[in-house]
């Protein structure tokens, strides 16, 4: 088992010890983590939101970015567009800018939520809420409907593919085109997540976050998180994410805290996980992806264990040993082994092999063996009879000397091929045809010479 997996069980073992998810150890646990990030925010400021030009730019005045988290724009300000936008970064698991926590648009900061998209090459978008809930306006409709373009500023957004991706998501894909540059931007809208509340269970949200990571597809820019105020379902979208992010790279360290975790984000986004329900519902999620993990590395050790596991070290090196080498065969000796690849043959539909025999060697001086040996090869290959050109004509005449007699029946269950003496010039091949025995008989003697 990975550290990592090792970090995860003990995250849950530590839960469970304090009486689980449901236990009022969480209610406390919360209590502190407001009031610890209530005494850290006291190092922050909010100038930047708090300027005459800015305030109506929140959508609610408690919630306002930090300035040294603070998004700042820089796309059109040459056209007399100011910097501000109510967002914030938030890092991800690898230290990276990974989101942009930002509120839902209102009706004059679409231009800027849409400079935020195109300036930091956002690819996909994460809402976490309505455009109406409980009959309050939560966010300005920011995207296209179909056929019907929306032009924003510089901006102009059309609606290319729309579909449910479960049934609490919408998919929407959308083409923007800035100054004659176009590129897709993918949004994930949680339709029924309530405000300060949360989902009845996880899978959707999980799907959510998998999605959009599918999407994103490791590119470099972050992710557009979003709700209304940006901060509460929005922290705990960015708090699964990373969570998911630490569990796939295997980087969950030993001391794997959520309080510590999201304090962490809190000094980058005010009230991120805003509730203690939702607070709750990040531990719910968290041990559900957890224990999944887990579960997955148990099913997969018992799988190995029934059915696959190797005998011994030398068994599993079988498996990736590297294919064996060609090699060269000694002179003057026959190599008796097949299992070594020789030179290409030819198609096995194409021809024989067949065994040479030799006749009596004419010259009987002192010769080296091997220049003796190459003579006459102990192999030779000849094409099926009805291949062979003026087969029939020499059907018709007598087996030169040297010759296997050829039977005039070739299609018969005891047909022998004619063997040529010519040299060897490829490799044995495997499709030979060999002949019914007639009956018990001695071999030549020299076939024994080898």
């Amino acid at each position: 088992m990975s550290r990592s997996l090792v970090a995860a069980r003990g995250f849950l073992e530590r839960l469970e010890a304090r009486g689980g998810r449901q236990g009022a150890a969480l209610a406390r646990e919360f209590r502190d983590l407001c009031a610890a990030a209530a005494t850290r925010a006291g190092e922050l400021s909010t100038r930047a939101g708090s300027q005459p030009e800015n305030v109506r730019k929140n959508r609610y005045k408690d919630v306002v970015p930090y300035d040294q988290t603070r998004v700042i724009l820089s796309l059109l300000q040459e056209e007399g567009h100011g910097d501000y936008i109510n967002g914030n970064f938030i890092r991800g698991a690898d230290g990276s800018l990974a989101y942009i926590a930002t509120q839902g648009p209102l009706p004059h900061t679409l231009l800027d939520f849409w400079r935020l998209i195109w300036e930091f090459g956002v690819k996909v978008i994460l809402m976490a809420c309505g455009e109406t809930e409980d009959g309050r306006k939560k966010c300005e409709c920011y995207w296209a409907q179909e056929q019907k373009p929306l032009k924003i500023g510089f901006f102009c957004i059309t609606l290319t593919k729309e579909a449910w991706l479960n049934a609490d998501i919408i998919l929407r894909t959308l083409h923007v085109t800035f100054q004659k540059e176009s590129r897709s931007v993918h949004q994930l809208q949680y339709m029924s997540w309530p405000d300060h509340g949360v989902p009845s269970n996880p899978d959707h949200m999980l799907a959510m976050v998998e999605e959009a990571r599918r999407l994103q597809e490791s590119g470099p820019g972050p992710l557009c998180v979003h709700c209304s105020a940006g901060c509460g379902r929005t922290g705990v979208l960015c708090a699964v994410d990373y969570v998911r992010q630490l569990l796939l790279s295997q980087a969950i360290p030993p001391d794997f805290s959520l309080f510590h975790m999201v304090l962490e984000m809190r000094q980058q986004r005010p009230a991120a996980v805003q509730t203690e329900e939702q607070y709750r519902f990040l531990y719910h999620t968290v041990v559900q992806m957890f224990s999944s993990a887990l579960q997955a590395l148990d099913l997969h050790s018992q799988n190995l264990k029934e059915n696959c596991a190797p005998l011994s070290e030398d068994t599993l090196s079988l498996w990736t040993a590297p294919a064996l080498p060609a090699k060269r065969r000694p002179a003057g000796r026959v190599l008796r082994s097949i299992s070594v690849p020789g030179a290409p043959s030819l198609s096995m539909a194409d021809t024989y092999a067949v065994v040479q025999k030799r006749g009596p060697r004419a010259d009987t001086g002192a010769g080296p063996r091997e220049h003796r040996a190459a003579e006459t090869p102990l192999y030779s290959q000849v094409p099926p009879r009805a291949q062979r050109p003026g087969a029939h004509a020499e059907d018709t005449r007598a087996a030169p000397p040297g010759r296997v007699p050829a039977n005039q029946n070739p299609a018969g269950p005891d047909a022998y091929e004619d063997v040529a003496n010519g040299a060897q010039t490829v490799g044995l091949g495997f499709n030979q045809r060999i002949a019914r025995p007639k009956g018990p008989r001695d071999p030549p003697a020299e076939w024994t010479r080898v």
